[in-house]
């Protein structure tokens, strides 16, 4: 695995993403910061940007890289932030000492206005072949993000193995809930979490209605 060379505030920064390959948590950032995309940018440069005179204000190529951390963090668009060291991991780049840094607003017109849905689906397969071009690994595995959202804005979320039942889990979004004082009328669920104790937390500890599907029994 190649090294990667960037200036960071006038210091050169020489990394390898062979150093993270062992860790156990690494940001999203840091692990983009090794993907080259620069060819995907410019394919977004010819296909979605038919006006020429358009002003490329921020890097393409990071606003993509912005795109991919935003729906890994199942964030809203007003809400996803990324500090100066992060955005200088995606690529956006210094302006009078200071890494310029897009707000949410700015994100969600580039992905809805710019790319649309049919555009962000293609443009994330690329990245999937890049990614798996860029690994050793052959080994593949699924697994889980549990989220609670109410309305369309995702509260609370924990990250699973994807061997671990889906029942066990419901218990610490009900824990987060009582100490967000979220206040709700019905929580709806998969048949993955239906369990007489799940049904019974939601009612007594929500004061709200469970709507979980029927759990499948095999014969």
């Amino acid at each position: 695995m190649k090294e990667v060379s960037r200036v960071y505030k006038g210091i050169p920064v020489t990394d390898s993403l062979k150093n993270y390959l062992t860790t156990t948590s690494v940001s999203i950032c840091q692990l983009l910061f090794f993907l080259d995309i620069s060819d995907i940018a410019k394919i977004v440069e010819k296909e979605f940007y038919s006006d020429k005179e358009w002003h490329f204000e921020y890097d393409v190529a990071a606003m993509i890289k912005f795109a991919v951390v935003k729906f890994f963090r199942q964030q809203p668009y007003k809400k996803i932030v990324l500090s100066e060291d992060e955005a200088w991991l995606l690529g956006f780049q210094d302006k009078d000492g200071k890494t310029m840094i897009p707000s949410g607003g700015t994100l969600h017109h580039f992905v809805k206005y710019r790319l649309s849905v049919e555009g962000i689906d293609k443009i994330m397969m690329m990245i999937g072949e890049k990614i798996i071009k860029l690994i050793d690994s052959k080994d593949a595995k699924l697994d889980k993000a549990h989220i609670t959202m109410i309305g369309i804005f995702p509260i609370y979320m924990n990250y699973t193995d994807g061997l671990v039942g889906d029942s066990t889990q419901l218990p610490t979004h009900i824990t987060a809930l009582i100490k967000m004082n979220a206040k709700i009328n019905e929580y709806c669920l998969d048949g993955g979490y239906d369990s007489f104790e799940n049904h019974a937390n939601i009612w007594y500890k929500l004061k709200a209605k469970p709507l979980i599907s029927l759990r499948l029994m095999q014969s």
